[in-house]
């Protein structure tokens, strides 16, 4: 790792090490998906086998993070061999953003499912502990790899990029049989301020990518 990628780390322990604030939080990863259902269908059924990217954005005329930009980033990643990875947004409960649907549906990409809370139904961004404008990132075993929130979920940030092509080629939480050679990634944590960082050593590193994922939301670090 070269200067620039050392100094880099260095800033992202520090800011992780600063923006951590509930290390409790953290117990979500690695566990399955939460169940909760849209219209009466379960969006995360059949996400076994798939890495699948849950995008809690709002409906606004002010939105801060437009899905059109997550077009750019699948696209990008299905080019480099990651076609198979499920992407769907899930728009916010509030009454204003309810009647801006049709405009965050239409600014979804192609292929890109956007789901639309119904007033009597759970409200699914407290069920998955998110807020506005977080990535969730589900392993191929449909457990929670990376919980990314603003403003790292931003996507000319490299957060949640990275996060998805960790967690395409790598096993992070460990004893998933779908990945390949799951069992060969060695994993150790230690306690850095209020959270919780784990780094992960894999056997084989991905090709001209500098393995840098962090999730500050739970203060997980994977380097």
């Amino acid at each position: 790792m070269g200067p620039v990628a050392l100094a880099l780390a260095a800033w992202l322990v520090a800011a992780a090490a600063a923006a951590a604030e509930g290390a409790a939080n953290s117990s979500r990863l690695c566990r399955e998906a939460p169940a909760w259902t849209v219209n009466g269908s379960s969006p995360m059924a059949g996400a076994v086998g798939r890495v699948t990217v849950v995008a809690l954005l709002k409906a606004s005329a002010a939105s801060s993070l437009s899905p059109r930009s997550l077009g750019g980033l699948r696209e990008k990643l299905s080019r480099q061999g990651m076609a198979d990875v499920r992407y769907m947004i899930v728009n916010e409960k509030a009454p204003l953003s309810r009647a801006m649907f049709g405009e965050l549906a239409r600014q979804a990409p192609p292929g890109v499912p956007v789901y639309q809370q119904e007033p009597q139904d759970p409200d699914v961004w407290q069920v998955l502990e998110g807020d506005k404008d977080d990535f969730l990132v589900y392993d191929r075993c449909a457990r929670l790899a990376f919980h990314i929130q603003l403003p790292y979920s931003f996507l000319h940030f490299p957060y949640v990029e990275s996060a998805i092509r960790f967690t395409y080629s790598k096993d992070f939480c460990g004893s998933c049989s779908l990945y390949p050679n799951s069992t060969q990634e060695v994993r150790s944590s230690m306690r850095c301020g209020s959270g919780t960082y784990q780094t992960q050593t894999p056997v084989s590193s991905l090709e001209g990518w500098t393995q840098l994922v962090v999730t500050l939301s739970h203060g997980i670090l994977a380097l």
